[in-house]
């Protein structure tokens, strides 16, 4: 792409994965408070030509504006995301993720930057979210449970997004990312928490009784989505669920995937003391046709490599 592009959430693990594709033809700001280290685990891309790194926090529109200095396209990434933290930080959930998108969109506005993209999340379609395209309604739970902050300050944030690309005149793109997996993963996460366990030899713990559904995707077919939204006009004022609807499988059965890989591994079912979410599944027709998408990576070799970046990050045995 033509011009700088900022990342916010440039440290974190998309960030870092998106940065490696970008920078070898387009001048980078990575910008994070640092909350997760994703780049530390990559220091050649920090210390590329190409790449200038910001600590900031998008809620300080100081740092915002600095970090926009001579952008032209944005890939909004940052946001407080991970089960534990809706329940333990909710307030802060919500501002960061919400009023930190709109200082950024308002900041972008003014700075002129022509194309932003979000990412949001498959969290806006509620805890059963099967098989749904961009239409489906969006049922998250009641606001007595902080399990839906994050949902809340996700969905409120699309509304801002499209809103203030349309009165500005900026080309707003929103991807839904279904179930994103893979190397330097440093958040919560069901394959992260699974590979972890089963190198350190402890047991996979299965919430419930194993069975809600996900789709799960490799990290750079996300990528790819990414791009594809910065590069191509058609995808403008749109929004497109990103996910990998070939790779489907429940909880237990990923536990048992990863369980065949590390043989000896044991699994542990544990009871389910929050909202469960059933199902999580996207149809990505519109994707495919408007950003010629298509997930690349088969599940079992997803696991394969984040298994083998774990084995490497927590025994410093070489793959």
């Amino acid at each position: 792409m033509n011009g700088k592009l900022l990342i916010t959430g440039g440290a974190g693990f998309i960030g870092t994965h998106l940065a490696e594709r970008l920078v070898p033809k387009t001048k980078l700001v990575l910008f994070d408070n640092m909350r997760r280290d994703s780049l530390s685990h990559v220091p050649e891309l920090k210390e590329h030509r190409n790449v200038s790194f910001l600590n900031g926090d998008v809620l300080d529109r100081k740092s915002v504006d600095k970090a926009l200095s001579g952008v032209s396209a944005v890939v909004h990434l940052a946001a407080i995301a991970g089960v534990s933290s809706y329940y333990e930080r909710p307030l802060e959930t919500l501002r960061v993720n919400l009023l930190g998108t709109v200082n950024l969109l308002e900041a972008s506005a003014e700075a002129g930057v022509k194309k932003f993209v979000y990412a949001s999340t498959s969290e806006v379609f509620g805890p059963d979210a099967l098989w749904v395209d961009e239409r489906a309604p969006h049922k998250i739970g009641g606001v007595s449970d902080k399990r839906w902050v994050y949902a809340t300050s996700k969905l409120a944030s699309e509304q801002f997004v499209m809103r203030m690309g349309e009165a500005n005149n900026m080309a707003t793109t929103i991807l839904r990312p279904f179930n994103i997996y893979g190397p330097r993963q440093t958040g919560e996460g069901a394959i992260s928490n699974f590979c972890t366990a089963a190198i350190l030899g402890k047991p996979l713990s299965v919430y419930g009784d194993g069975t809600p559904l996900r789709a799960w995707c490799f990290v750079s077919d996300f990528v790819d989505a990414a791009v594809a939204a910065l590069a191509r006009p058609e995808a403008a004022g749109e929004d497109f669920n990103i996910g990998n609807p070939r790779e489907v499988e429940t909880t237990l059965g990923l536990a048992r995937c990863v369980a065949r890989l590390c043989p000896g591994t044991e699994i542990r079912f544990k009871e389910m003391a929050r909202a469960e979410v059933r199902s999580r599944v996207p149809v990505i027709e519109k994707a495919r046709r408007l950003l010629q998408f298509e997930p690349k990576v088969s599940l079992e070799e997803g696991l394969r490599a984040t298994l083998d970046w774990h084995r490497s990050r927590l025994t410093g045995a070489k793959v």
